[in-house]
Protein backbone atom coordinates (compact mmCIF):
# COMPACT_ATOMS: atom_id res chain seq x y z
CA UNK A 1 0.00 0.00 0.00
CA UNK A 2 2.49 2.62 0.87
CA UNK A 3 4.70 1.70 -2.42
CA UNK A 4 1.28 2.54 -4.23
CA UNK A 5 0.63 5.52 -2.56
CA UNK A 6 4.50 6.64 -3.27
CA UNK A 7 3.81 6.31 -6.96
CA UNK A 8 0.21 8.39 -6.54
CA UNK A 9 2.50 11.23 -4.95
CA UNK A 10 4.86 11.27 -8.24
CA UNK A 11 2.24 10.99 -10.42
CA UNK A 12 0.38 13.98 -8.35
CA UNK A 13 3.38 15.82 -8.24
CA UNK A 14 4.04 15.81 -11.82
CA UNK A 15 0.71 16.71 -12.80
CA UNK A 16 0.86 19.58 -10.51
CA UNK A 17 3.92 20.60 -12.15
CA UNK A 18 2.54 20.34 -15.59
CA UNK A 19 -0.18 21.93 -15.05
CA UNK A 20 1.98 24.80 -13.49
CA UNK A 21 4.06 25.20 -16.67
CA UNK A 22 0.39 25.13 -19.26
CA UNK A 23 -1.05 28.17 -16.44
CA UNK A 24 2.47 30.09 -16.77
CA UNK A 25 2.57 29.37 -20.85
CA UNK A 26 -1.28 31.18 -20.72
CA UNK A 27 -1.01 33.66 -18.65
CA UNK A 28 2.53 35.17 -20.51
CA UNK A 29 1.24 34.40 -24.08
CA UNK A 30 3.84 31.95 -24.96
CA UNK A 31 2.66 28.81 -26.57
CA UNK A 32 2.69 25.80 -24.80
CA UNK A 33 4.53 23.46 -26.89
CA UNK A 34 6.00 26.26 -30.21
CA UNK A 35 5.66 23.69 -33.40
CA UNK A 36 8.78 24.02 -35.47
CA UNK A 37 7.92 23.89 -39.61
CA UNK A 38 10.52 23.39 -42.29
CA UNK A 39 10.15 26.37 -44.99
CA UNK A 40 7.77 26.01 -47.59
CA UNK A 41 10.42 24.96 -50.57
CA UNK A 42 7.49 23.91 -53.37
CA UNK A 43 3.48 23.74 -54.04
CA UNK A 44 0.89 20.60 -53.50
CA UNK A 45 -1.93 20.81 -55.92
CA UNK A 46 -4.64 19.84 -52.97
CA UNK A 47 -8.17 18.21 -54.50
CA UNK A 48 -11.28 19.63 -52.91
CA UNK A 49 -13.88 18.01 -54.34
CA UNK A 50 -16.47 18.52 -57.24
CA UNK A 51 -12.78 18.32 -59.48
CA UNK A 52 -11.56 21.34 -57.80
CA UNK A 53 -8.07 22.01 -56.72
CA UNK A 54 -6.17 24.33 -55.05
CA UNK A 55 -2.64 24.97 -55.24
CA UNK A 56 -1.00 25.75 -51.81
CA UNK A 57 2.55 26.35 -50.69
CA UNK A 58 4.25 22.67 -49.13
CA UNK A 59 7.16 21.25 -48.53
CA UNK A 60 8.72 18.24 -50.55
CA UNK A 61 8.96 15.77 -47.36
CA UNK A 62 6.60 16.92 -44.31
CA UNK A 63 3.63 18.22 -46.87
CA UNK A 64 1.32 21.13 -45.90
CA UNK A 65 2.66 21.65 -42.93
CA UNK A 66 5.65 24.32 -43.46
CA UNK A 67 6.16 27.84 -43.18
CA UNK A 68 6.87 31.28 -44.99
CA UNK A 69 8.85 34.35 -43.28
CA UNK A 70 11.34 36.91 -44.40
CA UNK A 71 13.74 35.65 -46.95
CA UNK A 72 12.33 32.49 -47.23
CA UNK A 73 11.00 29.76 -49.04
CA UNK A 74 10.60 28.57 -52.78
CA UNK A 75 9.63 31.08 -55.67
CA UNK A 76 6.89 28.78 -56.55
CA UNK A 77 5.70 28.36 -52.52
CA UNK A 78 5.73 32.12 -51.90
CA UNK A 79 3.95 33.46 -55.73
CA UNK A 80 1.29 30.46 -54.57
CA UNK A 81 0.65 32.21 -51.33
CA UNK A 82 1.21 35.96 -53.49
CA UNK A 83 -1.49 34.83 -55.94
CA UNK A 84 -4.23 33.59 -53.67
CA UNK A 85 -3.93 36.96 -51.84
CA UNK A 86 -3.95 38.53 -55.23
CA UNK A 87 -6.68 36.64 -56.48
CA UNK A 88 -9.22 35.83 -53.59
CA UNK A 89 -8.49 39.08 -51.87
CA UNK A 90 -8.83 41.69 -54.26
CA UNK A 91 -9.66 45.19 -52.78
CA UNK A 92 -8.31 44.27 -49.18
CA UNK A 93 -4.89 45.96 -47.96
CA UNK A 94 -3.62 42.71 -48.01
CA UNK A 95 -3.67 42.52 -51.64
CA UNK A 96 -2.25 46.63 -51.80
CA UNK A 97 0.53 45.70 -49.92
CA UNK A 98 1.73 43.18 -52.44
CA UNK A 99 0.41 45.28 -55.28
CA UNK A 100 2.86 47.69 -54.20
CA UNK A 101 5.64 45.86 -53.32
CA UNK A 102 6.21 44.93 -57.09
CA UNK A 103 3.31 42.30 -56.88
CA UNK A 104 3.58 38.86 -57.21
CA UNK A 105 7.65 38.04 -57.51
CA UNK A 106 8.14 34.78 -55.37
CA UNK A 107 9.97 36.87 -53.34
CA UNK A 108 8.43 36.84 -49.03
CA UNK A 109 10.00 40.48 -48.96
CA UNK A 110 8.59 43.15 -46.30
CA UNK A 111 5.77 43.71 -48.74
CA UNK A 112 4.71 39.74 -48.51
CA UNK A 113 5.20 39.61 -45.04
CA UNK A 114 3.22 43.18 -44.46
CA UNK A 115 0.39 41.84 -46.45
CA UNK A 116 0.59 38.91 -44.67
CA UNK A 117 0.13 40.24 -41.12
CA UNK A 118 -2.92 42.81 -42.56
CA UNK A 119 -4.70 39.38 -44.44
CA UNK A 120 -3.86 37.85 -41.21
CA UNK A 121 -5.79 40.62 -38.98
CA UNK A 122 -8.31 41.80 -41.60
CA UNK A 123 -9.52 39.07 -43.37
CA UNK A 124 -8.83 35.98 -40.85
CA UNK A 125 -9.64 37.63 -37.45
CA UNK A 126 -6.17 36.73 -36.06
CA UNK A 127 -5.47 38.37 -33.02
CA UNK A 128 -2.62 39.00 -30.43
CA UNK A 129 0.99 37.75 -31.15
CA UNK A 130 -1.16 35.38 -33.65
CA UNK A 131 -0.64 38.46 -36.35
CA UNK A 132 2.98 38.01 -36.96
CA UNK A 133 3.04 38.30 -40.72
CA UNK A 134 4.51 34.65 -40.85
CA UNK A 135 2.71 31.73 -43.20
CA UNK A 136 2.22 28.66 -41.72
CA UNK A 137 -0.59 25.82 -41.43
CA UNK A 138 -3.01 28.19 -39.14
CA UNK A 139 -2.85 31.03 -41.68
CA UNK A 140 -2.97 28.14 -44.55
CA UNK A 141 -6.32 26.60 -42.80
CA UNK A 142 -7.95 30.23 -42.54
CA UNK A 143 -6.81 31.26 -46.33
CA UNK A 144 -9.34 31.19 -49.36
CA UNK A 145 -7.65 29.60 -52.70
CA UNK A 146 -8.45 29.70 -56.09
CA UNK A 147 -9.75 26.88 -57.70
CA UNK A 148 -8.09 25.57 -60.55
CA UNK A 149 -9.17 22.62 -63.04
CA UNK A 150 -7.49 19.39 -63.47
CA UNK A 151 -4.47 21.22 -65.52
CA UNK A 152 -3.73 23.49 -63.12
CA UNK A 153 -6.23 25.79 -65.16
CA UNK A 154 -8.24 28.66 -63.20
CA UNK A 155 -12.14 27.65 -63.22
CA UNK A 156 -12.88 31.06 -62.80
CA UNK A 157 -10.97 34.00 -62.32
CA UNK A 158 -13.09 35.08 -58.45
CA UNK A 159 -13.83 31.74 -57.75
CA UNK A 160 -11.86 30.69 -53.91
CA UNK A 161 -12.91 28.15 -51.39
CA UNK A 162 -11.30 27.26 -48.06
CA UNK A 163 -11.38 23.79 -48.08
CA UNK A 164 -10.94 21.60 -45.19
CA UNK A 165 -8.61 19.50 -46.62
CA UNK A 166 -5.92 21.82 -46.84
Amino acid sequence: MRAISRKLQVLLSAGAMTAAALSLAVATGAPAQAATYSACNTTKTVYTGNYEYVKVPSHSNSGLSCNLKLGTGSKSAVKALQDAIMTCYSGTAAYDAIRNSGGVDGVYGAGTVKAVKLLQKNQLGFTGSAVDGVYGPNTRKAMYWQLLGKGGIPLYPWMCKNPTQV
